[in-house]
């Protein structure tokens, strides 16, 4: 089987040829480093596998904190509208997060947050003081009237997730439909996504794919969740966590045919 390692690209020559060209007063700051994005390995050419840890060192500060609002800008902006603020959140390195998701993150009157441990370091890293409220897989129904309440009354509540989108194998589906149907807004703050990320730096075709998430617990449902897959021409992608690679390693190998792996 063969196993690859997936890597974003670093800027081309022709890039800073023509850097060099523009007037000085022109030419953009460089960039201090970019650093590299690794995917896990993949069992078949059609199959593409994504893992939520992508870079490591995720506390280091090589560049200057972004500033939410820039001075002068702050008086220009119109306060954030009520409303549910779904928030993508860096997947690995703290600083793939948008300025918009920080205004975000500072204006909120709470966030809902997977892990309060883990999303309480990046509100540290860009000195946010919004009250954490812990929302997860276990608790999200129970919290979810309590959550509708505030909203009603007119606060801004912001979802975040360990990493990602809010709702895409994240809790945040449940409430999302609940708010649209009791007609409260739902404003989605576009960020970082693991599936896209490696699903573009991985070679596969990104013409037509599909989205599999996490398989099934029980071998024999996943087992029948990989014999579809395997008849499936377009690209899978499939989330799986670390400890669990070996084992999928495996048991796609079984299944998928020599020509896929």
């Amino acid at each position: 089987m063969r196993l690859r390692q997936l890597q974003l690209p670093l800027p081309s020559s022709a890039t800073s040829s023509l850097c060099a060209a523009l007037p000085r007063s022109w030419r953009p700051r460089p960039l201090r480093f970019i650093r590299t994005l690794t995917s896990p390995p993949s069992p078949s050419r059609s199959l593409s596998l994504c893992s939520r840890s992508f870079c490591s060192d995720s506390t280091s500060r090589p560049f200057a904190e972004p500033s939410v609002g820039a001075p002068g800008e702050s008086s220009k902006r119109a306060p954030l509208k009520p409303g549910l603020y779904l928030v993508g959140t860096p997947i690995g390195n703290l600083e793939d997060i948008t300025l918009r998701a920080l205004r975000v993150l500072k204006s909120a009157n709470i966030i809902l947050s997977e892990d309060t441990r883990h999303s309480g370091k990046l509100l540290h890293h860009y000195d946010i003081k919004t009250p954490l409220l812990s929302y997860h897989k276990f608790n999200e129904h129970q919290r979810e009237q309590t959550v509708l309440k505030r909203l009603k009354q007119g606060e801004i509540v912001a979802l975040i997730s360990d990493a990602g989108t809010p709702g895409i194998s994240d809790p945040g589906m449940d409430l999302a439909k609940s708010c649209v149907e009791e007609n409260i807004p739902v404003i989605p703050i576009p960020g970082p996504s693991a599936l896209v990320a490696a699903l573009s730096a991985s070679g596969l075709s990104t013409e037509e794919f599909t989205f599999v998430g996490f398989l099934p617990k029980h071998s024999g449902a996943r087992k029948e969740r990989l014999l579809i897959s395997a008849n499936e021409a377009k690209t899978q992608i499939f989330y799986v966590p670390p400890h669990k690679l070996h084992q999928f390693l495996e048991e796609a190998s079984t299944i998928f045919s020599e020509s896929r792996q």
